[in-house]
């Protein structure tokens, strides 16, 4: 399966496991590709936490407001994702 969950993420799975995938640019490709941005999970909401862990983890901020930032940002993301019945 793979659905859109957000503007440019989606919530793919197989028998086995969820994942989730963001359509990204790269700087010298011609066309948009998608690029994994969790780890695979058995169910949605341990999905969405391995994206939470990663986007904090990958963080270049260089003080503790820029990081707060970064974590408002990302709620505002995740809860954008209408429908997907996410529980923090």
């Amino acid at each position: 399966m793979k659905i859109r969950i957000g503007d440019n993420h989606f919530l793919n799975s197989d028998a086995y496991s969820c994942w989730i995938t963001a359509e990204v640019q790269g700087e010298d490709a011609k066309k948009p590709y998608e690029k994994r941005v969790s780890g695979y999970k058995a169910t949605f909401g341990e999905a969405v936490e391995s994206f939470i862990d990663r986007y904090v983890g990958e963080s270049t901020a260089k003080d503790f407001k820029a990081l707060v930032d970064d974590i408002n940002n990302l709620k505002k993301e995740v809860r954008s994702w209408r429908g997907a019945d996410v529980h923090m």
